[in-house]
């Protein structure tokens, strides 16, 4: 049995990178929205203001960094898994809501690869795949199984590529 063969059968997930390229992103929104906090409670205190408004959204800031932060990305990376196989796409993902997609590959309209500065820092890239009804992510994969994948999909779906 050959290396397709056993991908095509598997479940695969995605590189556990994805965790710390996804914490950074949050670390990132909810840095900048508490130093904005901060920086109203400064002001607050100069100009003798309230100053709850500022530390109820240090507390919700706080709170949305640990969710986002550490433990969405672990839920996400957990739950989300795919398949390829010669004739459909198959995606898990949810862990309350649970999804359960499968893409003929007939369906398939195009496939395209993206890698954005954070995916970048952490060599990986996301692979979109366009339906007429939809546009599926598998955002988390190393740089050269993306392009692998893009590849794979493309030809069992018989789309051009359109680097070559």
């Amino acid at each position: 049995m050959d290396n397709t063969e056993l991908n095509n059968r598997e479940l695969r997930r995605l590189h556990p990178k994805v965790k710390q390229a996804t914490a950074l992103t949050a670390l990132m929104v909810n840095g900048l929205l508490t130093l904005l906090a901060i920086g109203y409670l400064i002001v607050a205190w100069a100009r003798d203001w309230t100053l709850w408004p500022g530390w109820a959204a240090l507390g919700l800031f706080t709170l949305s960094f640990m969710w986002f932060g550490w433990a969405l990305p672990a839920l996400q990376y957990r739950y989300f898994s795919f398949r390829v196989a010669e004739d459909e796409l198959e995606i898990h993902s949810g862990w309350l809501w649970i999804t359960d997609t499968i893409v003929p590959m007939t369906r398939v309209q195009q496939v395209e690869l993206e890698s954005g500065p954070l995916l970048r820092k952490y060599g990986l890239a996301k692979v979109s795949i366009v339906t007429a009804a939809a546009t599926l992510v598998i955002a988390g994969l190393e740089r050269e199984e993306a392009e692998q994948l893009k590849r794979n999909i493309g030809h069992l779906a018989k789309v051009e590529d359109r680097d070559e």
